[in-house]
């Protein structure tokens, strides 16, 4: 069984994904339990000042994702004395944005959180969610927090910065995220451009109202960004959105790259010259490996996850390894082009009846989010691969992210380990 983030867990990360801002969680002390760890877990950084500093109320000893912990009375009373006490407790931490974000249960009350900042001061350093999250997509409320954040901080295109670009679609939910976004800056650096900011994954306040001053975006995972990318295209922020889906295999890292250049004028060949010598040691690898290379072959996989993600890894599996989907499932809030030219990918094939389909428990492969992999190759014996929602912190000290070149290796060295075991 999978278990997915929903909208109200993709909004808390999308604030915690800014490097200074802070997220006042208006709801019982359980609901911050999961969202504290996991942002610690992905996203390490100091707070500032002492531990000490975040012994008091609505903290109790630790700094990320405070809350004002509801209880029965505040149910059927109200709660916006709690807001309106933690503001300024929160405030004197300094960060630059406190976002406050009602739990489900707490979105009933109604409490007044509009009032509570005016009261407070702190119209030009907090906003508030106040929306019903929890039944929409994870994706689209990650992209829609990071809309609301842009549209409070408003801020003017007044001149553009020639050569630069924003990663859009870059998020704490990436496995092995920071990896994956050095990698990918890595390879648009070498191009001769200048990556300014990464909404969703480590900017800070400043890199976020500087950001709209890019001379492009360009989408990494279109999912992630739904929202996000149409508000800097009214801001007149043109869009590079390249053909191959995620850039996941070293073919489609090479169509994002082409891509990249074509639309920006600059010279793909420094960052292609890094993809191919990557993939020629991994041939004199394979070469070396033959026979375990060779059991790839025809072997069975099950995938579930982002619609981009997952046309990306299953168009590269299929042509790259010869390995035959058997089940192909996207999550909630899937990109429409996406799916459309995933399933042309599989009816091409005579492959479209594996598509919708959840990985079955006699997976030989399987990739998708880190719990269930694990978990399927801990009760099955099969290959499992986490590509998504990376929550637990134990990803491996060696960069093992999906995107980039880093990415192709990660999972082309999962799949050799794994058919060397069996």
């Amino acid at each position: 069984m999978r278990t997915l983030p929903d909208g109200f867990n993709g909004a808390i990360m999308a604030v915690e994904s800014i490097e200074d801002a802070a997220v006042f969680l208006h709801g019982p002390g359980g609901c911050r339990v999961q969202h504290m760890v996991r942002s610690t877990a992905v996203y390490p950084r100091l707070a500032p000042g002492s531990q000490e500093d975040y012994f008091d109320i609505y903290y109790y000893g630790y700094p990320r994702v405070p809350a004002s912990y509801l209880d029965e009375y505040d149910f059927i009373n109200g709660a916006f004395y709690k807001t309106s006490e933690a503001l300024p407790i929160l405030a004197d931490k300094e960060p630059s944005l406190i976002v406050i974000i009602n739990s489900p249960g707490a979105a009933l009350i109604g409490d007044n959180h509009e009032k509570a900042i005016r009261d407070s001061g702190l119209e030009n350093r907090a906003i508030y969610m106040d929306e019903s999250l929890v039944s929409m997509p994870m994706t689209e409320c990650y992209g829609h927090m990071l809309r609301a954040v842009m549209q409070h901080l408003a801020p003017e295109r007044s001149e553009v910065l020639p050569g630069t670009v924003n990663l859009l679609g870059l998020s704490l939910y990436d496995k092995d995220w920071e990896a994956g976004k050095e990698d990918l800056c890595g390879l648009v650096e070498s191009m001769g451009l200048k990556v300014l900011s990464t909404p969703g994954a480590g900017a800070s306040i400043e890199d976020l109202k500087r950001s709209v001053r890019a001379e492009f975006n360009v989408v990494v995972c279109p999912e992630m960004c739904a929202g996000l990318l149409e508000y800097y295209e009214s801001k007149g922020v043109p869009t590079i959105r390249p053909s191959c889906g995620a850039p996941i295999g070293f073919t489609a890292v090479k169509e994002w790259v082409k891509s990249i250049a074509e639309a920006t004028g600059k010279d793909p060949e420094p960052a292609l010259d890094k993809v191919r010598r990557v993939e020629r040691k991994v041939y004199d690898k394979f070469m070396g490996l033959k026979y375990n290379v060779l059991r790839t072959r025809g072997l069975p996989f099950s995938i579930a996850g982002t619609a981009s993600v997952v046309r990306s890894i299953t168009e590269w599996l299929y042509s790259y390894l010869s390995m035959i989907p058997i089940a192909v499932a996207v999550d909630p809030g899937a990109d429409e082009n996406e799916v459309g030219l995933l399933k042309r990918f599989l009816e091409e094939r005579d492959l479209l009846d594996s598509f919708g389909k959840e990985p079955p428990e006699d997976s030989d492969v399987v990739l998708c989010e880190g719990i269930a992999a694990l978990t399927m190759a801990e009760a099955t014996g099969c290959i499992g691969i986490p590509i998504g929602y990376s929550c637990t912190g134990m990803d491996d000290i060696i960069p093992r992210p999906i995107y980039g070149i880093q990415g192709a290796m990660y999972i082309l060295d999962e799949l050799i380990h794994g058919v060397r075991g069996s």
